[in-house]
């Protein structure tokens, strides 16, 4: 029988860090969608959807990948009742600067008039590692940009091809003004060292809003070749993750192979290869080989994404009435990790990527 898990379900799902990461990670964005599609009188609700992701991201057991996930869900809820917790771990001086950029991330998105003094404390601790130095900057410019009213007064209103496309809250907005450049002159803006990140980051944006192969070469290259930040690195992977375009396989493939590249960074890579469509043919051994990588956070993402790709393969061949058809070849159904990151609401899957899918899970899949 289908059907969205009860709250409840899912809140022991996420509590728990024994069970498995890929049960936790969708427990995490159907409480995502939970909290969305709640009216706005059920406070109860909500309340125990933050406090329950606040748990988890103050549980070290968790890892550290899955507590920057619940970092960036606490953001994309866009609730200062998330911002203490969010806080404490963003001063965290000796936790995880994946855990602690995500924090400081979330932070932007929220954008609470209270976060400023966290994000410049961090900001001016000379200790504070490139990274997050740059993460926290971010969330200041686009919260300063935001009280100053966006790009009003500078230029017209962006045109449709300029629009966000996903449901995500992005760490900086594309500029009005890119919607009159060319792919090449975008992708000089986001290659351009010299720059604030935030401008870079604009350009990325845009990028990502126009789409196609060519927007998608410039994004490529630029995770390949640029050496300035692993922040940006790390954010072209997601952006990439979101389009899905099968050309950018080999590039993230690169991205993943360097054992000397910034976790956060093949971490995303490794996440996106999971997303891209047409090619898992090529994909699955990518990440069958790093799900045995060294590092915990790539191995766990590898291993996600494998997990995930055998869930929807499962989930696509029971089809809506729960019956499984034993005449399916499961070598015909195309797996996707931008699907394992579920986020239900008005029978619509969204995502980690916020990729509309179509899809609804039964418990006992969730479960599984």
């Amino acid at each position: 029988m289908w059907e969205i898990p009860q709250l409840q379900d899912l809140i022991e799902s996420v509590k728990e860090p024994s069970n498995p990461i890929g049960m936790r990670m969708r427990a995490a964005y159907y409480l995502r969608s939970q909290f969305a599609t709640a009216s706005l009188e059920d406070n109860d609700s909500q309340d125990q959807i933050i406090l329950a992701l606040a748990h988890g991201l103050k549980d070290g057991r968790q890892g550290s990948l899955m507590r920057h996930e619940f970092a960036y869900v606490m953001g994309q809820l866009r609730d200062d009742r998330c911002c203490p917790a969010l806080e404490d771990a963003l001063l965290l001086s000796d936790d995880c600067v994946m855990v602690r950029h995500e924090a400081a991330e979330a932070l932007g998105a929220i954008g609470a008039n209270r976060s400023y003094a966290p994000l410049r404390q961090v900001v001016q601790n000379i200790d504070t590692p490139m990274e997050l130095v740059e993460t926290c900057q971010i969330a200041l410019d686009v919260m300063e940009w935001r009280d100053k009213g966006g790009d009003a007064g500078e230029m017209p209103a962006a045109c449709a091809c300029m629009l966000n496309p996903y449901s995500s809250v992005d760490p900086a907005p594309p500029h009005p003004s890119h919607a009159n450049k060319k792919m090449p002159e975008l992708g000089q803006i986001l290659g351009n060292k010299s720059l604030p990140l935030f401008e870079r980051y604009r350009a990325m944006f845009s990028l990502r809003n126009i789409g196609g192969a060519g927007a998608v070469k410039e994004l490529c290259t630029v995770l390949v070749e640029d050496d300035s930040s692993a922040l940006l690195r790390h954010e072209v992977a997601y952006v990439l993750g979101q389009m899905q375009h099968p050309e950018s396989v080999e590039a993230l493939e690169q991205s993943l192979l360097r054992e000397h590249e910034h976790k956060m960074v093949r971490h995303e890579s490794a996440e996106a290869l999971g997303a891209i469509d047409g090619r898992w043919e090529d994909v699955e051994p990518i990440l069958k080989k790093f799900a045995e990588d060294g590092n915990d956070v790539v191995r766990e993402s590898c291993m996600v994404a494998l997990d995930a790709a055998h869930y929807w393969q499962r989930n696509k061949a029971e089809g809506d009435d729960g019956a499984e058809d034993e005449n399916l070849n499961a070598q015909t159904v195309e797996p996707c990790f931008a699907k394992q990151k579920a986020d239900n609401a008005n029978s619509v899957l969204q995502n980690h990527f916020n990729i509309a899918c179509s899809t609804l899970l039964s418990r006992q899949a969730f479960n599984q």
